[in-house]
């Protein structure tokens, strides 16, 4: 018997998410082997109050399909308030204002869906895209190990295996706001493939491209075009020195659906949860569950955002 296939979308916008979030208007075909879809949101970048409005709002804005809609966690794992980027991504996790979703929602906590599933639905197979901190994750493993049975895959944005982090010298931002949560989940044994900042400098949005028409998005008349557009002129208004804007979050989204694009590191990866290196992303150089992409189809993959984006 064929396994429901479910997909899981892990967020918390965000600039890249919502340019993510965005790319899954147009990849109908790719989301259309999935029986559910299934958002949930998480703090981080800003406050779960922000990310879980802007994650609502994108979605309303877009007329993106779900199934279902999940609240994530308020704190970290060890229950610290999270660190934000609130100084990239602006001070609601967005630098744009969005119209506001006001409808009323049922709040189900993404930990306990998970764990509701395995209750009550062992004929599934869940893939999840993992954009943010790791904690709904990590909980979910920790509250229903058996859960593990049912994950056919996971896409971890997160981490800097091989080179310096952007949180701090060590530390990837997303494994950095909540690092004792990213050790449970890459050393849970799941088939991971980890999207972290080894690749995603090689694939960005060049500022003089973006106001000179040069990718297919900024010529198209389609609502998400616009929409992306009005993502990333907010972007550079906001960072009036920047020259490029990183992908990384679109990067996973591309790594969800064409994997082979990439080049990978199987490896055993624990994370460091002391104070003085907190957040580093270690590979063991042993065999392992995670495969760490160390390089890409730089140019196949900034053509597969641009039409995703179009």
């Amino acid at each position: 018997m064929n396994k429901k296939q479910i997909l899981i979308i892990d967020t918390d916008p965000g600039v890249d998410d919502a340019l993510a979030l965005t790319m899954l208007k147009n990849l109908n075909k790719e989301l259309g082997s999935y029986e559910k879809i299934i958002y949930s949101s998480i703090g981080g970048n800003t406050s779960l109050k922000n990310t879980h409005q802007n994650m609502l709002n994108i979605l309303d804005i877009l007329s993106l399909k779900y199934d279902n809609l999940l609240i994530g966690s308020e704190s970290t794992l060890i229950g610290k308030k999270f660190v934000d980027a609130e100084h990239y991504h602006g001070k609601n996790g967005l630098t744009i204002e969005l119209q506001k979703n006001s409808k009323p929602q049922e709040l189900i906590e993404a930990y306990e869906y998970i764990q509701q599933l395995y209750i009550d639905e062992n004929n599934v197979e869940i893939t999840l895209l993992m954009l943010g901190p790791l904690t709904n994750l990590a909980k979910a493993l920790i509250s229903t190990p058996q859960i593990s049975t049912l994950i056919k895959s996971v896409v971890v944005m997160g981490g800097a295996f091989y080179i310096s982090g952007n949180a701090t010298e060590y530390a990837e931002f997303n494994i950095y706001a909540d690092p004792e949560a990213a050790n449970i989940v890459l050393r849970s044994g799941l088939a991971i493939k980890a999207i972290g900042l080894d690749v995603c400098q090689d694939v960005v949005i060049n500022r003089n491209k973006f106001y000179d028409s040069q990718y297919l998005f900024t010529k198209s008349k389609n609502s998400s075009s616009k929409f992306a557009r009005s993502l990333i002129d907010s972007f550079f208004k906001f960072h009036p020195d920047r020259s490029e804007m990183s992908l990384c979050d679109p990067i996973a989204v591309i790594c969800l659906f064409h994997d082979n694009e990439f080049v990978y590191n199987m490896q055993e990866v624990i994370v460091e949860t002391n104070e003085s290196k907190r957040g580093l992303t270690i590979p063991l150089n042993k065999n392992g569950n995670v495969a760490i992409a160390t390089d890409l189809n730089s140019i196949k993959v900034m053509n597969l955002i641009d039409k995703s984006l179009t």
